[in-house]
């Protein structure tokens, strides 16, 4: 069940804005959308108790303010009700060039959040198994300048931040769409269609992350149901003075140690056609180390020439071999998914038959090497001719994490981390306005029974949090196989969304029940799950506005 898949998209490199003197924070860029009639804060950062002088196109005042002695400020401004004409704002402060934000249209922010399912972008993506149905045809057609997508990069943190990673707010166009959250997208058309005033949606999500991930610090603190998680969190702050080195010293340990116990687990070789993510494949999900082992022939010894080898993505982590020597490692479970390439020089070819091994470490769900097909081949370091190495492998499991010691720790807060997203991906969003919450996760909580507690707790808080009576509209799961013949997990975690959802006031929840795939933990019919959030939204927020348009 490997559903952490999205950790760094090809076109999406998240990055902090330039850390100037004065700044606006990372959520006000170009195309912006701000909350429509609305007292919103516009914040950012400078120097400790610099004077900061804001003008916007939509008000005749000048606001100015002073920043704290953490260099952090916050004017409260109102918006205008929704319109199409595009505004800007300035901000000032002495000695330094004026920064603008143009083209910031004001209607209905809605902020998005969950795992993978909400953070599955539009673009079909294979070597994952993640498809979205009529994806093609949906990104030509995605073209609407008044829907903006703000996406929040993926930002695990022990301590509340201040700031979000993310390439700005993208205008709705074939180009900027394919990378948008497909959830989201489908939400935020039947909005816009519907209600005809521009859609601006903020992406937090996180794929795989629990929703102890997504709570503030101080309510797992004070419950004893977050006993485990509060557990897990200090034993990673504990080691958290290690350096990097003695972690990667460690892990290595740790690998050669658990190689040499007996198994019950150890599989006899078999082939597979790689790539391959191992969910999927006949011998599925797999916890511990397997290898992947194939033989090519050279020989010419390469003709003296150095010879260059690459693997595609490893998911998750491990080492790979050339004729029995380790030649590429990545042992850091911060780094995993990392792309394998190395080189062999000439000297280390032997003539005739030569072994490839990669060994990869899979500590979540799945695992393998997962391409794409054409990321896997090798070649000669100065030709540009491929052979490829995708197809048959020798497959073999190694050893079982079931059966060898814990793993170590690396010290560093995880996806999995009580309170790590909320910390790094949505505490810093805490001054938005936003006219609600869509929210799609439960996958990562299959099978704990506290869901329903934690869950309401999590929608409390951010409404405490954000000082908003947030709406919260959310997925009930669909059917997937998880590891579970009778599928009481899956029904478990229905029931209890279905709870939240009649105790929880003004939370709502989108059936999903015919919309699954048994066999694959993301179904494709994403478009029906945003209209059915959306529809959620119309009837339950806006049904007054839909009748003086009807009226009309």
């Amino acid at each position: 069940m490997k559903i952490r898949f999205l950790l760094l998209f090809p076109l999406i490199l998240f990055s902090l804005p330039g850390q100037g003197k004065c700044r606006f924070a990372a959520t006000f860029t170009d195309n912006m959308v701000l909350q429509q009639n609305s007292m919103v804060k516009i914040w950012g950062f400078s120097d400790p108790m610099e004077k900061i002088t804001l003008t916007v196109s939509w008000s005749k005042k000048t606001f100015s303010t002073v920043a704290e002695q953490d260099g952090q400020w916050v004017i409260a401004i109102k918006t205008p009700k929704s319109s199409n004409i595009p505004h800007y704002m300035i901000l000032s402060a002495s000695g330094q060039q004026p920064v603008k934000v143009s083209n910031i249209l004001f209607g209905e922010v809605w902020l998005c959040s969950g795992q993978s399912n909400m953070e599955m972008v539009l673009q079909n993506m294979p070597e994952w198994n993640l498809f979205i149905q009529n994806s093609v045809e949906e990104i030509a057609v995605a073209n609407d300048p008044e829907i903006r997508v703000l996406t929040v990069g993926r930002k695990e943190s022990f301590e509340p931040q201040t700031d979000i990673y993310t390439n700005g707010w993208k205008i709705c166009n074939s180009g900027n769409a394919k990378w948008f959250s497909a959830v989201a997208y489908f939400f935020g058309r039947k909005l816009r269609q519907e209600l005809k005033v521009p859609v601006g949606l903020v992406v937090s999500s996180y794929g795989g992350s629990p929703v102890q991930s997504w709570l503030p610090q101080s309510v797992v603190d004070a419950k004893s149901i977050y006993k485990p998680e509060k557990e897990n969190r200090e034993a990673e702050l504990r080691v958290s003075h290690q350096t990097e080195e003695e972690y990667v010293k460690a892990m290595t340990d740790w690998i050669k140690e658990s190689e040499k116990l007996p198994s019950k687990n150890i599989s006899n070789s078999q082939i597979l056609q790689l790539p391959v993510n191992l969910e999927n494949s006949i011998v599925g999900n797999q916890l511990g180390e397997v290898a992947f082992t194939k033989e090519i022939v050279l020989p010419d010894k390469n003709n003296g020439e150095d010879l260059h080898i690459s693997l595609g993505r490893m998911d998750d982590m491990g080492r790979v071999f050339f004729n029995g020597e380790e030649v590429w490692s990545e042992v850091r479970n911060s780094k995993s998914y990392a792309d394998i390439l190395f080189n062999i020089p000439a000297e280390k070819i032997s003539q005739g038959k030569n072994r490839i091994e990669a060994r990869v470490l899979n500590v979540l769900w799945g695992g393998g090497l997962t391409g794409p097909a054409d990321k896997m081949y090798y070649s000669s370091v100065n030709k540009p001719d491929r052979i490829s190495l995708a197809g048959e492998w020798s497959y073999r499991k190694v050893f079982d994490l079931a059966e060898v010691a814990p793993i170590p720790r690396e010290g560093k807060p995880l996806f999995l981390t009580s309170s790590a997203l909320f910390n790094g991906m949505i505490n810093p969003l805490l001054n938005m306005s936003f006219r609600g919450c869509i929210w799609y996760q439960g996958e990562g909580n299959v099978g704990d029974n506290r869901y329903a507690e934690m869950f309401a707790d999590m929608i409390k808080a951010w409404r405490n949090e954000f000082k908003q009576n947030l709406p919260f509209y959310f997925v009930q799961i669909a059917p997937y196989n998880y590891s579970d013949p009778e599928g009481d997990k899956s029904v478990l975690i229905r029931s209890m969304q279905s709870y939240v959802a009649k105790t929880t006031p003004n939370a709502h929840i989108a059936l999903a029940i015919d919309l699954g795939d048994p066999d694959n933990i993301h179904p494709a019919r994403k478009k029906e799950v945003g209209e059915r959030l959306a529809l959620l939204a119309l009837t339950n927020m806006y049904s007054k506005i839909l009748n003086a348009i009807i009226r009309k």
